[in-house]
């Protein structure tokens, strides 16, 4: 049953993501150096579109699509409690131990997301920022 609800779940957050994506302002895009994990996938080394969505609840929806491999992440998260401010840095907050990198946080202009840690994080992981990149659409 909880595999249902999990499908139903990222089904909508997807719809809602494409929706939403449609009618964006501005273009987020992060060149990741290394492999990842989000929400479960393995996504590869890449240029990504990071796409937002909010749901009434608050939960942030974030979708990692990387065009040259075709691959599709969707992340959801809970909000971070920071003071908001125009020159904060957009970035994307990773930890990595061995080979192994875990997105954890995202950090937009005036929102910013956290994803649940593993029972494998540690003190010792390393952590890993990427630069957002923000674009004005046509």
């Amino acid at each position: 049953m909880k595999t249902i609800a999990n499908r139903i779940l990222r089904c909508a957050a997807g719809a809602m993501l494409l929706g939403a994506s449609a009618f964006g302002q501005n273009v987020v895009t992060a060149n990741i150096p290394f492999a990842f994990h989000a929400n479960g996938t393995t996504m590869p080394a890449g240029n990504y579109r990071i796409d937002t969505a909010t749901d009434h609840g608050g939960v942030g929806v974030i979708r990692l699509r990387d065009a040259e491999a075709k691959k599709t992440a969707i992340a959801i998260g809970t909000p971070i409690d920071f003071k908001a401010t125009p020159d904060a840095a957009p970035h994307l907050v990773f930890h990595c131990k061995d080979n192994s990198c875990n997105l954890r946080q995202v950090w937009l202009p005036y929102t910013a997301y956290g994803y649940p840690s593993h029972a494998k994080d540690s003190a010792d992981d390393r952590v890993a920022s990427v630069p957002l990149i923000i674009t004005k659409a046509d």
